[in-house]
Parts: structure tokens; sequence; C-alpha cells
């Protein structure tokens, strides 16, 4: 009684989900994506390190401008000497401009630049690969959801099974190994209930830890997430895919990050060009002297000790083209992900249609062999492996349809971005 009360909790619950407006339906994944990115202290941690990229350009930005300084130093100095009979203390203002740097403030702009596409795209990486794990948690719960359903109505078939046999087996019309077999079927559907029950759970911690809070899946039956729709080639997609894929956005910004390092290098080899603009309050030689103004022109190298200048400018170029073949490396990786999900997708569209066409001649044959049985004409074997067939053939409806959320998301973000498959959330 207590698994019939059960499964019409849940039946009534996905009446009422079939009954919801079709935004609410596909607004559940949404919010739970939504939550997730808003929250989790991966996406957090990420934004800060932008607003350090941000801060990074600034600083970048500055270094075209003048440096100023100021110095004050006191001297004490003994009565015979000559190069200090004035005054003890000389204060100088200072403003220096770089006027010529090979390309170092340049190249030092462009790295910063770099470098906040690369944090920005760090922080897309993250997120949707937030919004994936989401997908996937949602998706292994739904399945069990499902499954639970179909090995429920399977539980309650194979409940009057036992009874039917019991009855007969009471009036001497049936063996008593035809009641083993339907206890020993029904302890089998029980298990299953209790492992897809527990994978359920499982896909619901995943998802609290996602969403930084516990997730009820009574709520989330009340409106079961559809599939979304795609259209256009493997090819059309991957395109669309390629184009906006963070890691790939992120890789060709290392890559020229990379190329600015090495410009920075190499303006190490070159001299500094500067002007500098002084003035000075007091003097060491005389007392009570005025204030003087100076102007300076002048060259500084950056070399550093031996040749090391001309190994950084190497090693930086050995980044750059680790940099490139890391461009290579992931456009590969997205390229089977996307096409594999493709593939899945179609095919699942495909297998469920089958299946479904199954399900409904599994239910024509179990109603059948319950009849015929009556009549002499089956076995009890016959009938016990028609309702096991009706059985598998739902729970493989569930995976797929499953499936098939899971596949058509992940290629809605893939081609779309994590952002349009939350537009509708507010």
């Amino acid at each position: 009684m207590k698994h019939l009360n059960s499964q019409r909790h849940r039946l009534w619950c996905l009446c009422l989900a079939a009954l919801l407006p079709l935004s609410a339906q596909a607004n559940v994944l949404e919010q739970l994506i939504a939550s997730s990115l808003a929250s989790h202290p991966a996406a957090q941690g990420q934004r800060a390190l932008v607003q350090s990229a941000e801060a990074g350009v600034d600083s970048a930005r500055w270094q075209f401008y003048p440096t100023p300084s100021v110095s004050i130093e006191t001297a004490n100095a003994g009565a015979a000497d000559s190069l200090y009979q004035g005054d003890s203390r000389v204060s100088t203002m200072r403003l220096q401009q770089a006027l010529w740097t090979g390309g170092r403030l340049s190249s030092g702009m462009d790295k910063a630049e770099a470098g906040l596409v690369v944090s920005q795209a760090s922080l897309d990486e993250v997120r949707l690969q937030l919004g994936l794990r989401v997908v996937q948690a949602y998706g292994d719960w739904l399945s069990s959801h499902l499954k639970v359903l179909a090995l429920e109505k399977s539980l309650a078939t194979h409940v009057r099974l036992r009874e039917q046999v019991r009855r007969r087996l009471a009036e001497g019309a049936s063996a008593e190994s035809d009641l083993t077999l339907a206890v020993t079927r029904l302890e089998a559907i029980s298990a299953d209930i209790t492992a897809a029950r527990t994978q359920g759970e499982i896909a619901l911690a995943r998802l609290g830890q996602l969403q930084g809070r516990p997730v009820d899946g009574a709520a989330l039956a009340v409106a079961l997430a559809a599939p979304r729709a795609f259209s256009g080639s493997a090819q059309a997609l991957l395109d669309m895919a390629l184009g906006i894929n963070p890691t790939l956005v992120k890789a060709g910004a290392q890559a020229r990050l990379q190329e600015a390092v090495i410009g920075e290098r190499r303006a190490d080899l070159l001299p500094e060009v500067y002007a500098r603009v002084e003035r000075q309050y007091g003097n060491y030689n005389f007392a009570n002297g005025a204030s003087q103004n100076r102007l300076f022109i002048g060259l500084a190298s950056r070399f550093g000790a031996g040749l090391s200048t001309l190994s950084n400018v190497e090693a930086a170029r050995a980044q750059h083209a680790a940099a490139l073949s890391e461009i290579a490396v992931q456009t590969r990786t997205v390229s089977e992900q996307l096409l594999a999900d493709h593939a899945t997708a179609v095919s699942t569209g495909s297998r469920m249609a089958s299946v479904k066409a199954s399900l409904k001649a599994a239910e024509d044959v179990s109603a059948s062999y319950d009849r015929q049985f009556l009549a002499g004409r089956k076995s009890w074997l016959d009938v016990m492996n028609a309702a096991r067939e009706l059985a598998q053939t739902e729970t493989q409806l569930a995976d797929l349809q499953s499936t098939l959320v899971v596949v058509s998301w992940r290629l809605g973000a893939y081609t779309r971005g994590i952002d349009a498959v939350t537009q509708g959330v507010k």
C-alpha cells in the first residue's frame, strides 16, 4: 500500500507538470543553472581575478605617464669635509618621463589587456563548466525520477501478479514454483527502485552543492525540464561553438599575451631614452642658496646578468609556441565533444521513437499474456517475462529521455553560450 500511495503521489506530480505552462517547465533547469552561476564560490573567485586584471590594465596605462619622486636627505659631515660645507638638508623633487622604450610600454599594455581577456575567458570557462555540471546532475536526477515512476508501476503490476498466483496456489491451480518466481521478481523490482532512488539522492546532493543549498526533489518533479530544440548541421553547430568557446578564447588570449612578453623581452635589449626635470632645495656645497631647476636627457640600459635577456626572449618564444599548440588542442577537444553530443542527440531522438513503439507493443503483449494465461495458452513464466520486458522498456525510455535533455542543453550551452540558456531567468 505504501508503494501504491507513493506511486499515486508521483503520478499526480507528473500530471500537474503536464498542466503547467511550457515556459514554467522550461525554466526549472534555467533557474538551477542561474542560481549556481550566481552563488558558486568558483565563479565568485574568478570574478575577483577579473577585477584584479582590470586594475592591471589601469596600471599598464599609467606607465606612459611621468614618474614623480621626492627625496629628502640630511648629511652629517665633519668640519674638515670640503664637499659638505653648505646646508645639512637637501630636498629634491623629480619628474621623469620615458621618451622611447623600444616598445616595452606598448608591450606591457598589450600584455595587461591580453591578461584581462584571459581572466574574463577563465570566468566564462568556469561558468560554462558549472552550468554543464548542473545539467549533468539534473539529468542524473531526471533519469532516476523517471525510472522510479516506471519501476513503481512495474512494482504494482508484480504485486498484483503475486497476489493472483497466491490465490491460484491456494486453489491448487498453480505450483509453488510460480509463487517463488513472482516473489523473486518482486524483490528484484524493489531492489531496482532502491538503486534508482539512491541515484536520485546522489544527484540531488550534487545539485545542492552546486546551488549552495538543499534541493527538493519533489519540487523538481512538479515541473520537469524539456529538451532544448536545436537545428542545423553538425558542422554549422561546430562553427558556432568554436566561435564562442571560452577555453578557445582563453587559449588565443594566452598566445597574444606571450607575444607581448616577447616584445617586452626584446625591449630589454635596447636602451631607454628619458627626460627628467628636478627642483632642488638646499645645497651641500654652500648654505642658504636659491632653489635650482635642472633638465636631464639620458639613456638607461635594462640588460640582465650575462646573456640572460637573450635567454628570456627564447623562453618567451617557446611559451608562445606552446600557447599556439594549446589552441589546436582545445579546438580538437571542443570539436570532439560537440560532434559526440550532436550524434548522441540525433540518435537518441530516433531511438526514442523506436522505444516508444516497443513500449506500446510490450504493453499489448503483457496484457495479452495475462489473458492467455487465464485461458491456459501461456505459461506463468511467459507472463512474468512479459512484465519484466515491459519494465525494462520503460526504464530504457527513461534513460533516453534524460539523455536527450542533457545533450540538448549541452549543445545549447556550447553553441549559444551559458548566458543564452538562462536568458529567461529574471
